[in-house]
């Protein structure tokens, strides 16, 4: 492919990223564009790939597929996978039938970084989990007394401190002096520690310490859908679409009403889950069927879980999520997507799957299994060893832990290239159920000397409805299929409207079961009829499909 070689088993810094797509644009111009859809809060370009063959219909014309990753920005490894997915369209249109198929009937939009502006902050220092926007930097995020997350060594990240104290919570394993261990309640006269995060107390009075909660926002929790305050909800910015990331993927989406599926790329967890809706406002039975449809196949090509509820996600306490893409994308659009929670270390170690173990306290064993892939996979260097440390509050403390960015959050390089193609090709087959609009008929049968009718007859040949979701329909987010006659000067229409208007039409997903006499399916195909006196020459005459999202389909008028 071209003249740029790319190692796949590596995670790539935000402007070698973009390096790369500008390099795929130029060198494929046939089915690749590239434009920003906006700046983000420190005026960095939001750079989106369109990919399709421009020779079989404009972009705007065809059904369209949406990617974006890093909308929280330790999740890097979100980015990779979508640079991975350019790469393969690019390499095997022409080569691969699902890869061809899908850029000559559809347009294929990639947003590697929706958050930019903090994955360069991530990758700058490996940062301890993060969610932040990058309005405001780690540590600059909180105020008021308290502690203050910063690098007081100077290593370059933020990691914990176990502070000696004899009613602490916590003691070192015997196995293992870097596993930290669940003090019992029985337990007395040991060494004990508190765990806390690596920083500096501010206003310290020799007692309490507390964490300011940090003002480093959330995207995910950003978006004009089910919001609520940030006292409702933790990171919602200070109102819906505050912040300028949100408002350019929000007026993408708006002004790209074809896109009818959706990948967010997120980290965490191996799961595949549709948009978590609220108690007063459920899934359709028929959305519902399509999502565990859809959903299940993802599960298949990528071996995650497919988790439908929040409940499942998150355990039976957890606050319903707020402000979500998922829900504006699905909940105000009637897209139907997804979000894949890409890699769970505790699966992949043997502890169990994501659920399980951040609803338990890791084991001595459990830990012990972690250390040892951290020396299989990281040559060790995942988890730093403690230090002494004098602390300017606390006095001797020891600085050390996770570098909770790598192998929690995301996999080692190594495993990259296998986690991206079995993604990308979830996303190629999810992409290709869209629905696809064609006239199969576009005859004239003359009636008398100049008079004809037309009859013409449109079809949907994707797998989703022409609507594709029941949310689509409530919403209002699509128009019923229309047919219309493009008629040249000289050429009267007789009879019939210019533009008919076809209702939805089925795909093969409206008839999941054999035909009987109690079936109730919708219609796949409608006909469009029109009469027109000519000048002695039907030259020009052209019906017209159109669909929200099922594209449009152009036909010349053949005479019978």
């Amino acid at each position: 492919m071209g003249g740029l070689k790319i190692d796949f088993a590596k995670y790539y810094r935000h402007d070698e990223v973009i390096s790369h797509l500008k390099q795929w644009a130029e060198e494929y111009p046939k089915i690749v564009s590239m434009f920003s859809i906006g700046k983000s809060f420190r005026d960095r370009d939001l750079w989106i790939m369109e990919i399709g063959n421009k020779e079989t219909g404009s972009p705007e014309g065809k059904p369209a597929y949406y990617i974006d990753a890093v909308t929280h920005p330790e999740e890097v490894s979100g980015a990779m996978v979508a640079q991975y997915t350019i790469w393969y369209l690019l390499e095997n249109y022409g080569k691969d039938p699902l890869v061809t198929q899908l850029l000559d009937t559809q347009t294929v939009y990639v947003l590697p970084f929706v958050n930019p502006d903090a994955y360069e902050i991530c990758m700058d220092r490996l940062y301890y989990e993060w969610h932040g926007t990058a309005r405001y930097l780690p540590g600059d995020d909180q105020v008021g007394p308290g502690l203050h997350y910063a690098d007081m060594d100077g290593d370059g990240f933020i990691l914990k401190m176990r502070v000696p104290d004899p009613k602490g919570e916590w003691k070192i394993s015997e196995k293992d002096s870097r596993i930290m261990l669940r003090r019992e309640p029985f337990e007395f006269g040991g060494q004990y520690y508190r765990v806390l995060p690596e920083g500096e107390i501010h206003d310290y009075d020799g007692v309490a310490i507390d964490i300011p909660r940090p003002r480093d926002g959330n995207l995910n929790r950003n978006y004009p859908a089910n919001w609520g305050t940030e006292i409702e909800q933790y990171g919602a910015g200070d109102a819906p679409m505050s912040e300028p990331e949100t408002r350019a993927l929000v007026n993408f989406i708006k002004t790209h009403p074809n896109v009818g599926g959706i990948v967010h790329y997120h980290t965490n967890a191996g799961t595949i889950m549709p948009p978590f809706r609220p108690a007063d406002d459920p899934l359709s039975f028929r959305d519902e069927f399509l999502f565990r449809k859809i959903g299940t196949m993802g599960a298949h090509e990528t071996g995650y879980a497919l988790i439908m509820t929040e409940e499942e996600f998150s355990g039976k306490a957890s606050k319903p999520r707020m402000g979500t893409s998922g829900n504006f994308m699905y909940g105000q659009n009637g897209i139907l997507v997804f979000v894949t929670e890409l890699w769970d270390v505790y699966k992949e170690t043997g502890i169990g799957d994501h659920k399980v173990s951040t609803q338990r306290e890791l084991s001595e064993d459990d830990q012990l299994k972690l250390l040892a892939w951290n020396d299989k996979y990281f040559n060790g260097d995942v988890f730093r060893d403690w230090r002494a440390f004098d602390h300017p509050q606390l006095g001797p403390v020891e600085i050390g832990g996770w570098k909770t960015l790598l192998m929690f959050r995301n996999p080692p390089p190594q495993l990259l290239p296998d986690m991206a193609h079995k993604n990308m090709m979830f996303t190629i087959k999810h992409a290709l159920a869209a629905p696809l609009l064609r006239i199969t008929k576009a005859e004239a049968v003359n009636l008398a000397d100049d008079v004809y009718r037309i009859d013409a007859v449109v079809e949907n040949h994707g797998y989703l409805s022409t609507f594709i979701t029941d949310r689509a329909v409530d919403m209002k987010a699509v128009a019923p299929c229309n047919a219309s006659l493009e008629l040249p000067d000289g050429i009267e229409l007789v009879s019939g409207s210019l533009n008919v208007e076809l209702g939805h039409l089925a795909g093969w997903s409206d008839r999941p079961d054999e035909y009987t006499r109690f079936s109730q399916w919708s219609a796949p195909a409608k006909r469009a009829q029109w009469v027109v006196r000519t000048n002695g020459s039907l030259d020009g005459v052209c019906v017209v499909a159109t669909s929200t999202r099922a594209g449009t389909d152009r036909k010349q008028i053949e005479i019978h």
